[in-house]
């Protein structure tokens, strides 16, 4: 049988990233905006990237806009995170030769339709003459101007006619879910993933064959066009940084403790998953 040696970090840091050259001090400048995904995400990075010697981690917490100025005016080396094909092509095309797309981080995001894993339904369809056992409603989250016209699509498209569409807050959401699960009832809410939710209660997501939510995209890390020159052995070690959805929801799920600190959530995270980020550091 195979066995798995671990190399601890900061070692194998020294291995992958050392060169025979003087040591020089370098700044990464990486900027993330509020989105709770791109937290998780910087903080483990940074974490690892905290370990090689002679280099410094500067994170910066930016307004979406301003994530993509600063990346093409040379402001920040990387950004979190860019989401495609629709997302954020149209940020993109304003800077086509400044900014470019370095690596998937992780797929599948986007809007599912959300119910318990007990009510034992694999598609939206299934939904149909089911709306009294789901209490004639599908909860969605308020003051999401993008998501309630797709919300919207979902009634049309697939004849749920006896289903309100209800806007609530998250709180109120996951109230409503905890109340539902407690009392053995179904419940329907439309969510994005990566969420938190997802590691609370045991949910199911339905196939969506009509793409009445959207088609599922993809995050991508971004830098300027001069990060891959400049630190041509951290981008190789970023290009093999791979989340699933339910990595970055572990992490978001952390981060939802109150009082807890993102970057000892991360730390406590990458020594619960060295294996796999050895194989990031190596390549594998």
């Amino acid at each position: 049988m195979k066995k798995w040696i671990v190399i601890p970090l900061v070692f194998l840091l020294f291995l992958v990233f050392s060169c025979n050259r003087t040591p020089k001090q370098n700044t990464l400048r990486i900027g993330y905006t509020d989105f709770s995904f791109d937290q998780a995400i910087v903080f483990v990075l940074k974490g690892i990237l905290d370990q090689q010697p002679n280099l410094i981690v500067e994170l910066y917490r930016v307004p979406e806009t301003t994530l993509f100025s600063a990346l093409a005016e040379g402001e920040l080396d990387i950004g979190l995170s860019g989401w495609l094909p629709h997302t954020h092509q149209s940020f993109l095309d304003m800077h086509p030769y400044e900014i470019r797309v370095h690596s998937m981080i992780t797929d599948s995001l986007g809007l599912y339709m959300v119910v318990p894993e007990y009510a034992n339904l694999n598609s939206i369809n299934d939904l149909r003459d089911l709306s009294n056992l789901f209490r004639n409603t599908i909860l969605i989250p308020e003051n999401q101007n993008a998501i309630y016209p797709l919300g919207s699509n979902v009634i049309t498209d697939y004849g749920l006619d006896d289903y309100n569409l209800q806007e609530a807050s998250w709180d109120n959401i996951i109230s409503y879910v905890d109340d539902s699960v407690r009392n053995n009832l179904n419940f329907a809410f439309i969510s994005i993933r990566p969420h938190h939710s997802f590691r609370r209660f045991n949910l199911r997501t339905l196939d969506d064959p009509r793409r009445s939510l959207g088609v599922y995209e993809q995050a991508f890390l971004l830098t300027n066009s001069n990060f891959h020159e400049r630190m041509p052995l951290i981008a190789d070690f970023l290009s093999q940084v791979r989340f699933t959805l339910n990595d970055v929801e572990q992490l978001m799920e952390m981060n939802q403790v109150l009082g807890s600190e993102p970057y000892e959530n991360a730390l406590r995270w990458i020594n619960q998953n060295t294996r796999m980020i050895n194989r990031w550091l190596l390549g594998d």
